[in-house]
């Protein structure tokens, strides 16, 4: 995998929950508003990360889509699309697909909820059991942040890690500015994610080659929760 971007490739970049790793329970899954990000690289923007939500039934589906691309001068050097649909039931991922392009490499990844926990099956990875509880590594799941361990949504596989919260910040969204916590990953992944008061998520921050990545709400739309809350 390209360095660049790694923690972004693993986005694919937000309900409490009240026990810990991936073996544990998970509450219903709530919708969050949808979102659409700005990411920069070095103040530069390079992207944007897009998140929606409908319900159906008692199905929610989350999509998840990232387009970025560093370029120099004329010349684009690296580009990352990622492709990621999520359906939850009962606070449980019971499906999940995804397509990724990362600077020319293409990975695969989809799982089906089953009685003996999430088939998995990638193509880099092949095909294994995983956790009926676990959490994808997209993070708008605010569950995200009680887990020991996520499924990599690029290549297929079970990662291991450990999350802290480490104080309050503030960010601008939605036209003014809010606080939010920010907690810290560590393990497979390092990197630090912003959540609201009320638990959205709001931002991912990471160093790749000696330049800060991260993301910039330029949209909260809380009109598709509100269909969703009144059906």
């Amino acid at each position: 995998m390209n360095s660049l971007l790694k923690p972004v490739v693993a986005l694919t970049l937000l309900v409490p929950v009240l026990c810990l790793g991936a073996e544990a329970a998970v509450p219903e899954t709530s919708p969050g508003p949808d979102l659409s990000f700005r990411v920069e690289r070095g103040g530069d923007p390079i992207g944007t990360h897009r998140i929606s939500f409908t319900r159906e039934g008692d199905e929610l589906h989350v999509a998840i889509d990232i387009e970025l691309a560093v370029s120099f001068g004329p010349i684009t050097v690296f580009r990352y699309e990622h492709r990621n649909r999520e359906t939850w039931q009962d606070g449980k991922l019971i499906a999940l697909e995804t397509e990724t392009n990362d600077d020319g490499k293409r990975y695969t990844v989809s799982a089906t909820a089953t009685d003996e926990g999430l088939e998995v099956t990638s193509s880099a990875n092949g095909t294994f059991m995983a956790p009926a509880g676990i959490i994808p590594t997209s993070y708008w799941n605010p569950a995200t942040l009680t887990q020991t361990q996520l499924l990599d949504t690029q290549k297929g596989r079970i990662i291991d890690v450990d999350i802290e919260e480490t104080g309050a910040r503030e960010a601008r969204a939605d036209g003014r500015i809010i606080p939010v916590r920010e907690y810290r990953m560590t393990g497979d992944l390092k990197l630090r994610l912003w959540y609201s008061p009320d638990m959205e998520w709001l931002n991912v921050i990471f160093t790749a080659r000696g330049e800060e990545v991260d993301y910039h709400v330029e949209r909260i739309d809380r009109t598709r929760l509100q269909r969703v809350a009144q059906q």
